[in-house]
């Protein structure tokens, strides 16, 4: 199911790089949540909270871009993916570009969880994958 766990993450941030959340490609349990220092942590739950998160993460930037850089399976249901975000933070109007990695697991075809860390080693670790 790996492949197909990859292929199911990789839609999902194709519909991310479009700016679209794209709820229906997530499971009605999702959970979004992100590192303590980032500006738009979570937990999100559900649908509605995909809806939140990314109006937050509307809230908090301007001029995004994300991008998937890469993805890779870390078992039948677990991917890694690094993404690399740019734009400039709307209140303060200060540039950023940076890479963080994040953990999503795949539940009967849909995005079950998101777990981001403030750098892709991070993530690595917290995979087992180091």
């Amino acid at each position: 199911m790996s492949d197909e766990s990859v292929a199911v993450v990789r839609r999902w941030f194709d519909a991310l790089e479009r700016g679209d959340p794209a709820p229906e490609q997530c499971d009605p349990e999702i959970e979004i949540t992100n590192w303590a220092e980032s500006p738009v942590t979570g937990p999100y739950h559900g649908h509605d909270g995909v809806a939140s998160w990314w109006g937050d993460i509307e809230d908090a930037f301007q001029e995004l871009h994300w991008e998937l850089q890469s993805i890779e399976p870390v078992d039948d249901r677990r991917c890694l993916t690094v993404q690399r975000i740019a734009g400039r933070f709307r209140h303060t109007g200060i540039d950023l570009d940076f890479a963080w990695g994040a953990i999503i697991t795949v539940r009967e075809g849909k995005i079950l969880r998101a777990v981001g860390y403030a750098s892709p080693h991070l993530a690595r670790q917290a995979a087992g994958l180091t």
